[in-house]
């Protein structure tokens, strides 16, 4: 099941995915934005990329080091270079890189593109906003579903301290109808929030105290639930950050991301690898259509 959807490359943690994986992350993706829409949130693409500075303002790289990817670039005229190894190899010098440390970073979270859109205004409404990144994080493990390579559709709010919370938890209820109407049978759990800076760890209790984040976890295929999903409150974090005023408040924020493999892979769990022979409601909530097998 798992070669003929993920095929795995010779690094863990990165697959490349068939044309029938990719035709239900596709569905996946419609029926996201699908109930959305009433909100008509402003959609936006952004590069796998970001800058480091900013990751550093955002106390990510204190954080989080371990999961975070750089970006490195080799310096000097490239015929010089070239030259320069040639003789280091032909004297039987080890290769040497020459290699500078870049400006950004592989992209851990694809809101952290977007609050930066709004900096240092003052919103007259509350305001939402979407988009899907291609992310990376350094993971340590090889357990399925634990890809340093994958992608992310967020839904992220912007607005008062009384409008966010209440998004983030009608956000957390409909994610949990859509995922049981795909036939996935998922826990809601509260768990710690790795948008807090360099506290992260002595901040993790009072997190779950105040319930700030909510995982939606479903099996993969391996036994052990795996997030899937989550709905996030991040307090005036990044509205603090960025200077974002609303109703002569600092803003809060909220965000409702979804890793759109590991939720193909949790159908593939409950479903098997044959999209076609899903049930029929499954295949309809995706835009497949057919019978139900």
């Amino acid at each position: 099941m798992l070669a003929a959807s993920l095929i795995p490359t010779e690094v863990s943690g990165v697959g490349v995915l068939n044309a029938a994986f990719e035709a239900v992350v596709d569905g996946l993706r419609s029926s996201v934005l699908g109930f959305a829409r009433p909100e008509d949130p402003q959609a936006f693409h952004v590069p796998p990329v970001i800058s480091r500075a900013l990751l550093e303002r955002l106390g990510y790289v204190d954080a989080f080091p371990n999961l975070l990817g750089t970006l490195h670039t080799f310096v000097g005229d490239n015929r010089r270079w070239r030259a320069v190894q040639a003789a280091r190899l032909a004297d039987g010098a080890p290769w040497h890189s020459d290699q500078t440390i870049s400006d950004v970073v592989a992209l851990p979270a694809t809101c952290y593109h977007l609050y930066p859109l709004v900096a240092s205004q003052t919103l007259a409404q509350a305001v939402t906003m979407t988009a899907e990144a291609s992310c990376y994080r350094h993971e340590g493990s090889s357990e399925l579903g634990r890809l340093r390579s994958f992608r992310m559709r967020e839904i992220v709010r912007i607005g008062g301290p009384d409008d966010v919370p209440a998004w983030r938890d009608e956000w957390l209820a409909r994610a949990r109808t859509w995922f049981e109407g795909l036939g996935l049978t998922v826990s809601v759990e509260v768990a710690t929030d790795p948008f807090f800076g360099d506290a992260a760890r002595m901040m993790a209790p009072p997190q779950r105290q105040e319930e700030l984040k909510w995982e939606l976890k479903a099996d993969l295929g391996t036994g052990r639930a795996q997030a899937i999903a989550s709905a996030n409150y991040h307090k005036d974090h990044f509205g603090g950050l960025f200077g974002i005023q609303t109703d002569g408040d600092v803003a809060h924020t909220a965000c409702a991301a979804f890793g759109l493999e590991r939720i193909v892979l949790a159908l593939i769990a409950v479903h098997g690898a044959a999209p076609e022979r899903w049930p029929a409601s499954v295949r309809g909530a995706l835009g497949f259509g057919g019978a139900d097998r």
